[in-house]
């Protein structure tokens, strides 16, 4: 379960680097519209908005590999992961698709409305990412909660995808 759940956040840090490109390219020739700036490069408000979407994919990622890297280790010893382990697996991936999701939100908005007229792939990938951010394996609150319970011992089960 812990492998099938992370598999499904990989399109996700693709997709969250592909929107960072994208909107990155773009800064340098594309005005703010009803400002003074003839390119949001020049912006602070706008640079403030790519770091922190940056920081997000970028924590993304990190949450992702130490998912794979104690799956992987699991895996090297020949054993299971145990209950907490795959807890916080299910937890981390949620985390993955929560920071992406939030980081495409934030470059919509440093982009502009633009970014959901038909010709511009932002809005499909925040339509891509958008959907699968909401299948229930991944659902970052069913990841938490979860997770907390098994980090205070209760013994409630709320899902069998653990």
């Amino acid at each position: 379960m812990p492998i099938l759940a992370l598999v499904l956040a990989g399109p996700q840090l693709g997709l969250g680097r592909a929107a960072l490109d994208l909107v990155r390219q773009k800064a340098a020739k594309k005005p703010i519209s009803y400002t003074f700036f003839e390119a949001q490069a020049d912006s602070v408000a706008f640079q403030l908005q790519i770091a922190e979407a940056a920081m997000m994919i970028d924590t993304a990622h990190l949450h992702a590999y130490r998912a794979a890297d104690d799956i992987d280790e699991a895996a090297r010893r020949g054993e299971y992961p145990d209950y907490l382990l795959r807890a916080r697996v299910r937890a981390d991936t949620g985390y993955v698709v929560e920071k992406i999701t939030r980081a495409i939100d934030i470059l919509l908005y440093a982009h502009g409305a633009g970014s959901f007229a038909d010709v511009n792939p932002l809005q499909r990938i925040w339509r891509d990412s958008a959907t699968a951010a909401r299948h229930a394996v991944v659902l970052p609150v069913v990841g938490y909660e979860v997770y907390g319970k098994a980090l205070l011992g209760v013994e409630e089960k709320i899902t069998p995808l653990v």
